[in-house]
């Protein structure tokens, strides 16, 4: 019983979702199961550091790895710096995670000195041959090189280099000066095993991975004309210059896979009837997500109160010529608005401040002092229109459901 095309395609998309799939790091991923597998196999303890961007594949790789090992030749035990702030928070999870503690948990409730010695006992009691396997994972590497005197990182260090236990100890981090930031004597202890994850740097890298992403494997059982037709397509697609052009512009905003996965499952989600990717639906797909107008997309964001006021920012700034304004200006323009036409649009003061200084956060409006002068009061704070009236009106005329007062008030005259 073969799978039909709509699962296959389904099946696609979630892959795109879960990120999980490696692509590019056949040699990364080969040198680092050399290294873990000489503590597993041989119990020769070894340290590595995986440096790389976020979103490159760090974890992803490491992952990968892990699981092409049977789970009977190792214990893993996972760090990371965000969580395990200090060096105790640290240690007890080390504890806990090889279960190592007694019964009645002694020792992970012991203090810091009870606990490193317990562990480096631990580890020195142990041999190649009888013990077993430890790979330990410390991501956001970095974060733990600010803990104090790098205890932690020292001694876990020094555990490696005297082949007590067998223990592999793999950092992850997207700090490219991460040695840097090692003291002396735990940079001594680490064995200078570095492995750096580059992202596609060229267009051709980029287009084997979308190719990679959307070619229909043998094993996805579809009627072999309709696999020929879509592996076809894709070939084509990729030889079409128009995708190249946008697979340049993809990579100039971003070299990681985050953009590409969303870009493709977008257009897998809106394939046309004859079930064919078309250029005509990359391209549109990849404007609606990354080609937005963004001044658009904030002003469709503000409420009727900001968006009014908005309003009266354009008008006062068509009336001087662009001239500067505070709060108290742009309030009475817009309370003659609203006492002439709604009293639904009357607001307490405190509200309206309130409004106008989100409008001033999103950087519809920018402050004319560069420095903030604190002896002013914020409604006297003085600033500059960035966007114009015509912008406003396109926001406007698409707003969800906007009073049509407003609507008027905007094409009338300026009050």
């Amino acid at each position: 019983m073969g799978i039909d095309f709509d699962v296959c395609i389904q099946n696609m998309k979630k892959k795109l979702i879960l990120n999980n799939q490696l692509y590019g790091f056949d040699k990364e991923q080969d040198e680092l199961l050399q290294i873990i597998k000489k503590t597993t196999d041989f119990g020769e303890s070894d340290s590595m550091i995986i440096l790389g961007p976020r979103g490159c594949g760090k974890s992803m790789l490491l992952e990968s790895v892990i699981k092409s090992l049977s789970p009977e030749s190792h214990t893993l035990v996972l760090l990371n710096g965000l969580i395990h702030t200090d060096d105790n928070l640290a240690l007890k999870s080390i504890i806990q995670q090889l279960q190592m503690e007694n019964l009645d948990g002694t020792f992970a409730e012991g203090s810091y000195a009870d606990n490193i010695s317990f562990l480096l006992e631990s580890f020195r009691a142990g041999n190649k041959i009888a013990s077993k396997s430890i790979i330990m994972v410390l991501d956001k590497f970095d974060m733990f090189c600010s803990h104090t005197n790098q205890t932690l990182l020292y001694n876990l260090f020094d555990s490696v280099q005297s082949q007590q236990s067998p223990l592999c100890i793999i950092g992850l981090t997207s700090r490219i000066d991460v040695i840097e930031l090692l003291e002396k004597r735990v940079k001594s202890r680490f064995s200078h095993n570095i492995m750096m994850l580059k992202p596609p740097s060229e267009i051709n890298q980029l287009l084997d991975r979308f190719k990679h992403s959307l070619i229909i494997n043998k094993h996805c059982k579809v009627k072999a004309d309709v696999l020929k037709n879509w592996n076809n397509n894709i070939e084509s697609l990729i030889s079409d210059v128009r995708i190249q052009n946008m697979m340049k512009d993809l990579l100039k905003s971003s070299n990681n896979s985050t953009k590409l996965n969303l870009l493709i499952f977008m257009a897998l989600s809106n394939l046309s009837n004859d079930l064919i990717l078309t250029v005509d639906n990359l391209i549109n797909n990849y404007t609606t997500l990354f080609k937005k107008d963004m001044i658009l997309v904030n002003l469709l964001g503000l409420s009727v109160l900001e968006l009014c006021l908005m309003i009266s920012i354009c008008h006062h700034s068509e009336i001087y010529d662009q001239e500067p304004f505070n709060f108290e200006m742009i309030y009475d323009r817009y309370c003659k608005f609203a006492l002439r036409n709604s009293t639904l649009l009357v607001t307490k003061r405190q509200v309206i401040i309130k409004a106008f200084e989100r409008i001033s956060v999103m950087q519809l409006i920018l402050p004319v002092a560069v420095i903030e002068n604190k002896n002013v009061l914020r409604e006297y704070r003085l600033y500059k229109c960035s966007i114009n009236l015509d912008k406003v009106k396109t926001a406007s005329n698409i707003y969800f459901r906007l009073p049509p007062v407003i609507l008027q008030w905007l094409d009338s005259n300026i009050i």
